[in-house]
């Protein structure tokens, strides 16, 4: 679009880290964004993606996470996400962001054996989307919330120099949309 005008952004970010005993650590960090001419890519209503600048967006949140590895070959992982959005735009009918997530939870755990093989899971919790209609007067509706689970299994072979390794995404084969309308991929086995 030979319209489209380029985006600046106020970026701010303030995080600590604190070790822990055990080999275990936390981190807090808290962000601030201001936008300007966001570009977004915008399905239209025959489904073909069109880029738009958007007046202004504000983000803001914290992250919060927690890792520890307190046993020699494991290591747990836990974080949460609270983002908070804001179309600051003088002429829209949105109050927040469509397709940003309030609220995100991710826990992780990876075993390595000595002989090489390795085991990994992840799961990903997504709540609170909203989206809005693409007709005025805008509808503000909600997304499913959703909860994914990923696996992987890796054997390093040849000291190291191969690795054969089989992973499944979205193991319960869960049906959710980052984006109404679109569906996501259901369960993938990969190798």
């Amino acid at each position: 679009d030979p319209d489209l005008t380029s985006e600046s952004s106020n970026n701010y970010e303030v995080g600590i880290e604190q070790g822990l005993p055990w080999n275990s650590k936390v981190s807090v960090t808290g962000f601030y964004i201001d936008v300007k001419d966001y570009i977004e890519s915008i399905p239209n209503a025959s489904g073909v993606d069109v880029f738009q600048n958007n007046d202004k967006y504000r983000f803001q949140g914290a992250e919060l996470s927690a890792e520890t590895r307190f046993l020699k070959n494991l290591m747990a992982r836990v974080g949460y996400t609270y983002l908070y959005t804001k179309d600051k735009s003088s002429d829209t009918e949105r109050t927040e962001l469509q397709n940003r997530p309030r609220h995100t939870v991710t826990l992780e755990g990876k075993y390595s054996f000595n002989f090489g093989f390795s085991a990994y899971m992840n799961i990903l919790y997504v709540a609170d989307q909203v989206f809005y209609s693409r007709t005025t007067p805008l509808e503000r509706k909600e997304l499913n919330d959703y909860a994914l689970v990923g696996l992987k299994l890796d054997q390093a072979l040849l000291k190291n120099r191969l690795n054969l390794y089989v992973g499944v995404d979205n193991l319960f084969d869960i049906d959710y949309e980052t984006s109404y309308g679109f569906p996501q991929a259901g369960r993938f086995i990969y190798g």
